[in-house]
């Protein structure tokens, strides 16, 4: 009996092991009171966080303001506070597990919520493009779910694809065109 306890015991050890210590799963974590920087970029306690998996409207790059395609309205400033208003006053917790060529924190972010994960699809993130104030963005296998909500999207109209602003260039694109300037 107590080789049989000996052996469950080594079991779980080495299960605990393989879960704590494996590099799959060293994902990091940050939380706070953020500010809002940009429709996919926040800011809490001097750390500056890009939502993955996103790509809202610029509302300044190089000093120039992403407009939407009716060439009046600022998409950039619209996606910012889409952001800002899903955020409200709560603290956000985001996790990540690398930096960009900028060190910024690349992550999925969320409502804190200190005894309940999310799915992905109640993160900052997916919201973005869900609500069509972002393009997806195809940084990896996570974010393969974004696709198909950003069609739809899209197609619905929703957000800044509404007629009423004819929608907007993909940021990429529209950075491109700015590189110059």
């Amino acid at each position: 009996m107590k080789a049989l306890t000996n052996i469950i015991l080594a079991c779980i050890i080495t299960v605990l092991l393989i879960l704590f210590l494996n590099p799959v799963h060293a994902r990091e974590s940050i939380y706070g009171t953020p500010r809002v920087i940009d429709g996919d970029t926040i800011e809490i306690k001097g750390e500056k966080i890009r939502l993955i998996c996103v790509d809202t409207p610029e509302s300044n790059y190089r000093k120039k303001t992403q407009y939407c395609l009716d060439n009046e309205t600022d998409c950039g400033l619209l996606a910012k506070q889409a952001l800002q208003n899903m955020i409200g006053t709560h603290d956000v917790w985001c996790e990540y597990e690398k930096r960009d060529v900028y060190g910024r924190i690349l992550g999925v972010c969320q409502e804190y919520n200190f005894f309940y994960k999310y799915p992905y699809w109640s993160t900052f993130n997916y919201a973005l493009v869900e609500q069509g104030y972002a393009w997806y963005y195809n940084g990896g296998k996570e974010c393969k779910p974004y696709k198909a909500i950003f069609e739809e999207a899209k197609k619905e109209g929703y957000g800044l694809f509404n007629e009423e602003f004819g929608g907007f260039k993909e940021p990429k694109l529209w950075r491109k065109t700015r590189s110059n300037d």
